[in-house]
């Protein structure tokens, strides 16, 4: 089993973009993987600041990719949720195909929804249809109701996996 994997994120009218990452776990249909930025970034006018940790949770099947990122002094900078399609784990790769929309959970629990102007030119451009705009947005609804839930499995599977992480 590799020690490291190879995230690729396939976009709707974009290059792909490739990740190595740290693995943490690899449960054949899940994979829990970790990534230290070496720089800080933006997601949108959300700051992330440089040497953040970002434990990643993917799952064959579900309809999203579940991020929980922790500062360098150990604080919750928040939760990140990739709405997407097709999450396929190998050997030594995660894929998935990016749906657009994102979703950032505070560490207080508010909700704020990301790119909803990527997603709304992706079907001006015809790169998606209105049906599947719909159902993009259907899965963010769901996954804001169940966040509570798929926050508290995740840190329940990173306590078994022993990673020490803020339970934010």
């Amino acid at each position: 089993m590799a020690a490291t994997i190879t995230e690729i994120k396939h976009n709707p009218g974009k290059p792909d973009q490739s990740f190595q990452c740290g693995l943490l776990h690899h449960g054949g249909s899940c994979m829990v993987i970790s990534y230290r930025s070496d720089r800080p970034y933006s997601l949108g006018d959300i700051r992330i600041p440089s040497g953040t940790l970002t434990l990643a949770y993917y799952e064959e099947g579900l309809p999203y990719v579940l991020w929980k990122m922790i500062g360098p002094g150990g604080r919750l900078v928040g939760h990140y949720v990739h709405l997407c399609d097709r999450v396929r784990i190998g050997p030594d790769r995660v894929e998935y195909d990016d749906l657009l929309l994102d979703l950032w959970f505070y560490p207080d629990g508010g909700c704020r929804v990301l790119d909803e102007d990527e997603l709304i030119q992706a079907r001006d451009e015809g790169l998606i249809d209105g049906q599947t705009a719909d159902r993009i947005r259907t899965s963010a609804a769901e996954v804001r109701c169940g966040i509570h839930r798929i926050k508290g499995d995740f840190d329940a599977l990173l306590a078994d996996l022993g990673v020490v992480a803020n339970s934010g």
